[in-house]
Formats: C-alpha cells, structure tokens, sequence
C-alpha cells in the first residue's frame, strides 16, 4: 500500500478518535414507560455525582431510581403538559477550592441538562436553565441539625444560616475548632452535598374554573282544607343569583415551534482545519427519511507548485433518522445511512507526489444536535470499502525552459475495508418560514 494511502488511513484513525470524544454520552438503561399519577410528581429530584466528577452515572448512589422517575414523569403527558420550565442547580462539596468547587458545580448541572435533552428532546429544550448555585447549604443544614455528633454544631448552624457569601461561609466552616468540623463534615456528608442537582419543575397556572350559581325554589306553604277566611298562597320566591366571581386570564407559555426546513447547508470542520473546502446540502424527506449530497474541492499550488492539495470529491447520502419524531425537529437526534462517491486527487510534497482516482461506498452513523435557532451541529462516521489507483510521480525543473515536470515512478491499486470517513459538521438549517406546532 502507497504511501498516500497511509496518512489516509491515520487521517481517518485520528478523526475516529475526534469523533468518538465529541460524542462522549453516557449510556443508561432504558427508564420505565409506565404510566404515573399525580401523586408521582415531585417539585424536586436530586442526583449524585463522585468526588471531583462531573460525569453522571446510573448506578452512584440513588441516581437510578431518580433517573427512572425523571424519565417516566417527563415522558407523561398528564405532567409535561403543566410543566412550564425546569431548573438545574448544580452542588458541590467543601472539599476543594471556591473555584474548582464553583468549575464543578457547573458541570455536573450540565451534565444532567444534556441528559434531559438528548433522552426529551423537543419542548424542554428551550426551557432548561442553569442556576449557579455551588453550595447547597439547606442540605447541610438538615444533615447537621439531626446530627449531635457535629463538633461545634450550633456554631456551625450559625454560620450556614448567616447572610454572608458561599465563600465566606466556607471559610469560617474549614476554621471551626480548628478544623474538626470541617474533617468530621467532609468525612461524613460530603457526598450529599455533591448534588446536581436539584432539578425543579416550575408548573403553568391552572385556569379558573366558574361555578354555576345554584337556584333556589322557595314552594308555597299549603293552605288549610278548612278556613274562614281565604288565605292568598305566598307567590314564589327565586333566590338571587350569586355575583360570579371574577376571572383572572391566564396566560400559558405555548409550546415550542419544531422547525421545517427545506434544506441544510454544512460543512466539515475537519476538512476545514485542513484547507479541504468543503459543502455538503441535505434535503428531509418527510419526518424521517433525507438525501444528502456533499462536494470537496480543494485546489491550492504552494511555493512555486512544489506543493499541491488538489481534490474533487463527489458523494451522495440517503439517511434514516430514528426515534420519536413528532415532538423532535427534523434532521436532529440518532440516523444511520448508505452513502457512495468518489473523486480525483493530486497531493504533492516537495519531492513527491501521488495523483489518482478513488471511489467509496458503505454506511454511516451519527448524532446531530441543536445549538442555536438555525444551527446544529453534526458528528458521524462511515465504514464501508475504499478503492484507489494512484500514480506516483516526482517533479523535476526543466533546466532549459525553468518549467516544473512530473516524472512518472510507478502506479497500482490499493483497497481498504474500514473507516472511510468522519465529519464534525456545522449545520444551516433554511426554514420554510411556515413551523409545524
């Protein structure tokens, strides 16, 4: 195998490992889908994360079951219809600097918001904040107030229910006895306090409901079989209605649009680092089905033509894009697809240099998410077959003329069943203008 066809295959090693570490999910079990009822539905979960992490996993503390009642409660219709926003705090504990503590507190609340829009995706992505909360200071709190064991507990219950800053509070703590009851705190309750986070479900305002005033019929009293005198029935009393109470409007927040658009424009910034210009545009077919075709075309000459990246690169794409698509916008979440393409090149470098023909054909997976109003961001990569004829040459300056030559040293074929390619796109959605509600 050529030399050319080597740094190819590196090319596509390195990007492989690029990919995989922008895509650095962590996978769980599958939450329960069973049906909840309003008595299931907390204003507040809490979740735990490992000491200096802010990676969330399943299996830590209670963070399971949490996850699971996150899950069901957001995919119930009956909740999701009355949340009007959610609240992450993220939590840290006094180990450690303010400012790490601070650093980590932050991204273990976006850790848990990441989970929330990659397993929720749709309504709640817009609607997910981040409170810079470091310190939970009412978990502490209740640990400590049910503890007697606490050196120097009421001091330290005076100082936590102080006014004074995170950062003051954690100082005068680590100084308490002499640092006893900071040891005994870290010792003991340090994982409680590395919270993510405290998730908070703000609801939408029930509407008033009226009730219909009640009508009262007073009936006449009877009149006695024997009388003297005739005795007028009373005539019939109608209570008065009640004044209706009045109502009050209630505005609800409306549910985020999922865009439509007619195409993307994109481009590989891994191509782009490299000068590979690039363009690729991707056509949705209905809510789960797109066709995508992509063009490289760089054709740079350096330093008097000792250097050339000379490229035209032809492929065509059909994707399927998987999940739950009504509440999603189009051309984000999971796809898999076919693609096939080839193209010619011409790499020089120096003393030698590679020109040839190539075509590919395999399949490609990935993920695309939403970054802004009309961008996303897209990680894939394709494994298929790769065939390449090639020709190796060296330039010599004509001595007569001062014209640069290539001078033919060999040709042959190579093959490669692998990765073929690899993108870390950036993503232009054109919308119709008309979304789908």
């Amino acid at each position: 195998m050529d030399k050319f066809f080597n740094i190819y295959r590196n090319l596509f090693e390195r990007s492989i490992f690029f990919v995989i570490l922008l895509l650095g999910i962590s996978f769980g079990a599958q939450a329960s889908t069973s049906s909840v009822n309003q008595d299931f539905f907390p204003e507040r979960l809490l979740f735990y994360f490992g000491n200096n992490s802010s990676l969330l996993v399943r299996d830590y503390n209670t963070n399971r079951a949490n996850l699971d009642k996150l899950d069901a409660m957001l995919r119930e219709p009956e909740f999701s219809s009355t949340v009007d926003s959610i609240v992450i705090s993220g939590g840290a504990s006094l180990t450690g600097s303010f400012q790490v503590n601070t650093r980590l507190a932050h991204e273990r609340a976006a850790a848990l918001r990441t989970y929330i829009r990659w397993k929720h995706p749709g309504v709640y992505n817009d609607r997910i904040s981040i409170r810079p909360v470091v310190f939970d200071w009412g978990i502490l709190i209740d640990l400590i107030e049910n503890d007697p064991l606490v050196p120097n507990r009421d001091e330290a219950l005076s100082i936590l229910n102080s006014s004074a800053g995170d950062q003051s509070k954690v100082t005068r703590i680590k100084q308490l006895g002499g640092g006893s009851t900071d040891t005994y705190l870290n010792k003991n309750y340090a994982r409680y306090m590395r919270t993510a986070t405290s998730v908070f479900f703000a609801h939408k305002e029930k509407p008033v409901e009226i009730q219909e005033p009640e009508i009262v019929v007073v009936q006449p009293e009877p009149v006695p079989a024997v009388v003297e005198e005739i005795v007028a029935a009373p005539e019939e009393v109608i209570a008065a209605p009640e004044k209706l109470p009045e109502t009050t409007p209630v505005t609800l927040s409306p549910l985020p649009k999922t865009s439509r658009p007619l195409f993307a424009l994109k481009t590989n910034l891994l191509f782009d680092v490299a000068s590979a210009l690039n363009l690729e545009v991707e056509v949705p077919i209905g809510q789960r089905w797109s066709v995508a075709a992509e063009g490289i075309f760089p054709w740079w000459l350096y330093e008097k033509k000792q250097y050339a990246l000379e490229i035209l690169n032809g492929n065509i794409e059909g994707r399927y894009w998987w999940g739950e698509r009504s509440r999603r916008d189009q051309l984000t979440g999971w796809f898999t697809g076919v693609y096939a393409g080839g193209g010619y090149y011409d790499v020089e470098w120096k003393t030698k240099g590679y020109q040839g023909e190539f075509f590919s054909a395999g399949i490609t997976g990935g993920f695309a998410h939403k970054i802004g109003r009309n961008l996303r961001m897209e990680y894939s990569l394709g494994i298929g077959y790769l065939t390449n004829k090639y020709r190796e040459y060296t330039p010599q300056q004509c001595g007569v003329d001062g014209e640069w030559h290539l001078i033919k040293q060999g040709n042959g074929t190579s093959n490669w069943i692998g990765p073929t390619r690899a993108k870390v796109s950036l993503v232009w959605m054109i919308n119709s203008g008309n979304n789908k509600k």
